[in-house]
């Protein structure tokens, strides 16, 4: 008997040639034009980059809030610490290539001879961090919807990236770089250390290791070490950190370390004492094991052992099915323990879902022995 596969085309489109020609064929948006902004428009969108603006620090320089264009376009402004253009420029570069909805996208520039340094413009994210939301005692921690909905949307920005022609090497994935827009969706942002291009590329091989401590692969110690699989590294660490609600590192534990403290946990197949106390696990137990199971992968030792984040954005993928459908499966699951009897289930949305999750990397249970 077939199944449903997450790779398969919808049987809408399947079934409709002409829909799946319309898309196939539709033409590709435009990537946006990048302005080039006058210094003292920048200076009076931001009063005068005043305190009131002020939104917080990136990796090279403070972030103001921009009103511009009669109060019509709202953004963000990066000021660059005093003769530190060199990440600006390195971020002009790379984002006036990519666009992507799952990115913090360029919208201008500053250079003219009134501006010391390059000022960045930028879309703005009204709703802070990723980090915010998972470490703030202010307001209530996401719960798993969300939190299953953010790592898969920072997976498939970390993806694209990898993807482009040529590909980003991001370097800096952490949950302060992964900022909320106003539908409450993830975007990945600060490409300062981005490097773009192929890893034999001449000056990718002279760039120096650069990274955030607790984020930054172990096996990147040298130029040539360099690689996607140094991003997903940094995204298993991500992963760990929504999973559990902990820092990536935080000397009030020990270990410190989210991995040195997570990882043997999940390969004794203890993935609830992993799930943040404040929400507890979720309903189906699957979902926490196929999360807790990928982040090890993610952050193994040996970069070529680590998945691709292709494969990641699939695994959450199958994940986030079951997420949305988790009182379902719970109801199910207890259906069977009560008659102690096995349930023929033929309806092709839950078999293909959970044929997916078996099917899955993340989803096998013959893996989830053996993660590392």
């Amino acid at each position: 008997m077939g199944y449903l596969s997450c790779n398969a085309e919808s049987t809408i489109k399947v079934c409709d040639p002409g829909n799946w020609d319309y898309y196939r064929k539709k033409p590709k948006k435009n990537k946006p034009r990048i302005r080039q902004f006058r210094y003292t428009d920048l200076l009076t969108a931001t009063n005068g980059f005043s305190s009131d603006s002020f939104l917080g620090k990136g990796s090279h320089g403070s972030v103001y809030k921009a009103v511009l264009d009669d109060g019509k376009l709202i953004t963000a402004v990066k000021k660059t610490s005093k003769n530190c253009n060199s990440p600006a420029d390195n971020e002009i570069e790379i984002l006036s290539r990519v666009d992507h909805p799952r990115l913090v996208n360029l919208i201008g520039y500053c250079s003219d001879s009134l501006c010391k340094n390059k000022l960045i413009v930028v879309e703005y994210m009204p709703n802070g961090s990723l980090y915010d939301l998972l470490h703030s005692s202010s307001c209530k921690p996401p719960g798993w919807s969300s939190r299953v909905r953010f790592a898969l949307q920072v997976a498939k920005a970390v993806q694209a990236l990898h993807s482009g022609s040529p590909p980003v090497i991001h370097r800096d994935i952490k949950s302060s770089n992964v900022l909320i827009d106003q539908r409450w969706n993830a975007r990945l942002g600060d490409f300062g250390l981005a490097l773009i291009g192929h890893v034999e590329d001449v000056r990718i091989k002279c760039t120096p290791p650069a990274g955030t401590l607790g984020y930054l692969d172990p096996s990147y110690l040298s130029p040539s070490d360099v690689s996607t699989k140094s991003d997903v590294f940094s995204y298993g660490i991500l992963l760990l950190e929504i999973i559990s609600g902990r820092h990536a590192i935080d000397l009030k534990y020990s270990p410190p370390s989210v991995v040195d403290w997570a990882v043997p946990l999940i390969k004794g197949g203890d993935f609830a004492a992993i799930c943040d106390g404040r929400v507890g696990p979720p309903v189906d137990e699957e979902v926490i094991r196929s999360l807790a199971v990928l982040a090890a992968r993610c952050v193994r030792s040996a970069a070529e052992k680590r998945p691709g984040m292709e494969e990641v954005v699939e695994c959450l993928t199958v994940v986030s099915k079951r997420v949305h459908a988790g009182p379902v499966w719970s109801n199910l699951r207890r259906c069977v323990r009560c008659v102690h009897k096995p349930m023929a289930i033929n309806h092709p949305v839950f078999e293909g879902s959970e044929e997916a999750a078996r099917s899955s990397r993340c989803g096998s249970r013959r893996n989830s022995r053996k993660v590392w």
